[in-house]
């Protein structure tokens, strides 16, 4: 048996921290929306059991397949040995989830959603089938939203974000919007998707990246020189996006590395 999965990553149009739980973990609100990550998943029988690959980007630690397999297994679902090679087109700590969508493809294939949430915070949603959604808690609660998935375009600049840390800064300054309010911003998509000028969507964590990354600043001014209705940051970076009506040909600084198209 061989099979070839495409998978899917998040973009966050919207993110606030609620605060940091006891159990370590910290609840949020955002708007999640599921987007094309490029990632393929090549899954053949093994007989020496689970062997994972990244093709192009060398592994650092556990990857997240194994780790979704792992927990598949120990919750009893029946899974083969498996040999599982990863083209990847998102470069890690980019803010997207595509190793996310790499493990939900997985347990989707094995109909093992339901340890989506032992298995990461974006696994759920990229699990659930929805295009759209208002995920809270610690990812688990997730809210289907009614209106069109945005347009746009998605710059990967050549620094990581790695989330542990950023949670780390963001837990020092603290958190100052509540849940409410959280919830209500997701207007801003609504309006951005109707064609209205919204500009820079919320993210908590700009709050530490924008002063370790000014560059930030020069990526949302050429957004909105070129006519987008609405910009950001993805999860806790490093990827920026634009919301646009219509395609725009930027001109974009050496420093991005990879562009996607939503």
């Amino acid at each position: 048996m061989r099979l070839i999965l495409p998978t899917f990553a998040k973009l966050n149009l919207t993110l606030r921290v609620m605060g940091k739980r006891p159990d370590g973990y910290h609840n949020l609100v955002s708007t999640f929306m599921k987007i094309p990550s490029g990632d393929v998943l090549y899954l053949s029988d093994s007989t020496a059991g689970i062997d994972i690959v990244n093709a192009n980007i060398p592994l650092k630690g556990e990857n997240i397949v194994a780790k979704a397999l792992r927990i598949a297994r120990a919750e009893g679902f029946k899974i083969p040995p498996l040999n599982v090679k990863i083209h990847k087109s998102v470069p890690p700590g980019s803010g997207l989830g595509a190793g996310s969508g790499n493990a939900a493809a997985v347990l989707q294939l094995f109909g093992a959603e339901k340890v989506a949430a032992k298995v990461g915070a974006d696994v759920p949603f990229l699990c659930s089938g929805l295009n759209m959604a208002m995920v809270s808690g610690i990812g688990d609660h997730i809210e289907k939203v009614r209106t069109q998935m945005v347009h746009g375009v998605i710059a990967i600049p050549d620094w990581e974000t790695e989330t542990a840390r950023a949670y780390k800064e963001l837990d020092a300054i603290g958190y100052e919007i509540g849940i409410m309010l959280a919830r209500t911003e997701m207007r801003d998509i609504y309006y951005a998707n109707a064609g209205k000028r919204v500009g820079l969507l919320p993210n908590d964590f700009l709050k530490v990246l924008i002063p370790k990354h000014p560059k930030y600043n020069e990526l949302f001014s050429m957004f909105d020189k070129g006519g987008a209705d609405a910009w950001g940051v993805s999860g806790s970076g490093s990827a920026a996006f634009a919301v646009l009506k219509e395609s725009v040909k930027f001109k974009w600084p050496d420093y991005v590395k990879h562009v996607l198209y939503f």
